[in-house]
């Protein structure tokens, strides 16, 4: 009796291996093909295939009766699937997902194929003389770009260009073929090369770029990828980045930032700050007029000494501030803030929120996430407080005069401040604190679903009276036997 034992999975395989090596022979012959594109769109055909070879393989073992048919998927074949499902959406978001490319993360075919190619350097240098206030404009850049201030009439620039070549005399063409000029245009100076006619776009080139410009120079920097850098400039500065850091310093004018990935850091801006977009870190500091923020930023932020006012928009979070002398530091759970003498506005949701030394209105608005205020000033405008689930803890000096409406509907209630004008009641679903304190004034709002609230009274407490000093010790004498009643302590 023959058994019939053909299978097609071991073809399966080596049909796909082919098909891939295949994508990836054929960008090296034509690099406008993207393999990790192709991939990332076309990566469930895989499955398709591997079905349809199931299915022949079952069907075959149906047309031979004398044997037994093989399990549709084995138990390594099933964890291969789900590694192949696994792998191929993650690769799906990262390719071809917008939002993901806005946050930064890439699967780019230029920086694989960068691994498998030497890295050559070589340098140039040009300058331009330029008139009055020059109006400076960088475009399509690719590589790092740091602009300075200057006493001086020219912008004086030096590239450091990074080719990757298969081997030195590639990339000595590629350099030598590589140009940068000034050009003026309209009222601008636009500084361009010619890297995208070098071949491939001019992806395997990278030009880092150090400027001198006169300090009354405005600027428009648009770069592909690569850190931007602007310090000691007297004119509005426009700066975009898709893939890299940001800073920006000792300015006097307008400082509009996009970001798509990346840090930033804003200093010492006689002017106001715009920032949009996505990314990491942010640190703002010594502004004098106002700063925006508006996107989604996942790191530590930071924000010091800004002048007016301060607005924070993003999907999770709404904050505006005015006259911000302290700081702001906020991170994905929390938000604290020291020193703000303007009013204060957030509303949030799952973060702890703490506000200390303020000096005007507060209106707090979080669903999920403890609350602390405090101030060493008597409030003299409104505290509002909303929460969904968290306690709220308020801390007033002692002098301060207040009337008070605070319900938690499913906690307790607790103020350290009494006086005939105040009602504490913690019986029933809804304890409450009601009335008011010495001669009204503020108006205070908190309320609260799930979630303890305390009124708590600053100030240093007394401390507790010293205890008396111990008896000393009577002296020893062999040989006879003393009570202590007996002895008197020394005078002085």
């Amino acid at each position: 009796m023959s058994v019939y034992t053909y299978r097609r999975g071991t073809i399966f395989w080596a049909l796909t291996l082919i098909g891939v090596g295949a994508i990836f022979l054929w960008h090296n012959f034509d690099p406008a093909i993207q393999p990790w594109q192709l991939i990332a769109k076309f990566w469930p055909i895989l499955i398709i295939f591997w079905g349809v070879s199931k299915l022949i393989d079952y069907a075959q073992a149906q047309a031979h009766p004398d044997t037994t048919p093989p399990p549709l998927f084995s138990g390594g074949e099933v964890v291969i699937l789900v590694l192949i499902l696994a792998l191929g959406t993650v690769i799906s978001k990262v390719v071809l997902h917008p939002t993901w490319h806005d946050m930064g993360w890439r699967l780019d075919d230029d920086e694989i194929s960068k691994l498998f190619m030497n890295s050559y350097t070589y340098t140039q240098t040009l300058s331009s003389p330029v008139k009055g206030s020059p109006r400076l404009a960088l475009d399509d850049q690719r590589g790092d770009v740091e602009i300075r201030g200057a006493d001086a009439s020219a912008i004086d620039v030096m590239a450091k260009e990074t080719i990757r070549a298969d081997d030195e005399a590639a990339a000595k063409r590629i350099s030598d073929n590589l140009k940068l000029e000034v050009v003026e245009e309209a009222g601008h100076y636009l500084l361009r090369s010619n890297r995208r006619s070098l071949g491939n776009e001019g992806r395997y080139i990278t030009l880092d770029l150090s400027l001198r410009v006169p300090k009354a120079t405005s600027s428009e920097v648009s770069s592909e990828s690569g850190d931007v850098s602007v310090d000691g400039l007297n004119g509005d500065q426009t700066l975009a980045t898709q893939k890299g850091d940001v800073r920006a310093s000792n300015i006097q004018g307008l400082v509009k930032i996009h970001k798509s990935g990346g840090s930033t850091e804003v200093r010492d801006v006689k002017g106001s700050v715009d920032l949009e977009g996505n990314g990491d870190d942010i640190e703002i500091a010594d502004v004098s007029d106002t700063v925006t923020v508006h996107g989604e930023f996942s790191g530590a932020l930071q924000f010091r000494n800004l002048g007016q006012v301060f607005r924070y928009e993003s999907m999770r979070t709404d904050l505006t501030a005015q006259k911000l002398t302290g700081r702001l530091e906020m991170e994905v759970g929390s938000l604290e803030v020291n020193g703000v003498d303007g009013p204060f506005e957030i509303s949030t949701r799952d973060k702890d929120v703490t506000v200390n030394e303020f000096k005007h209105s507060l209106h707090i608005t979080n669903n999920t996430g403890q609350i602390s205020l405090e101030t060493s000033t008597p409030p003299t405008h409104d505290i509002q407080v909303e929460s969904k689930k968290g306690d709220v803890e308020l801390t007033l000096p002692p002098g301060s005069n207040f009337q008070i409406e605070a319900t938690s509907h499913h906690g307790e209630v607790e103020c350290d401040f009494s006086g005939p004008g105040l009602k504490v009641v913690n019986e029933g679903e809804a304890p409450s604190i009601s009335g008011s304190f010495g001669k009204g004034g503020a108006v205070i709002r908190i309320n609260t679903d799930y979630g303890a609230i305390h009124i708590v009274r600053g100030g240093a407490h007394p401390s507790a009276p010293p205890e008396p000093p111990s008896p000393p010790e009577p002296p020893e004498h062999p040989g006879k036997s003393q009570t202590t009643s007996n002895i008197m302590p020394e005078s002085n």
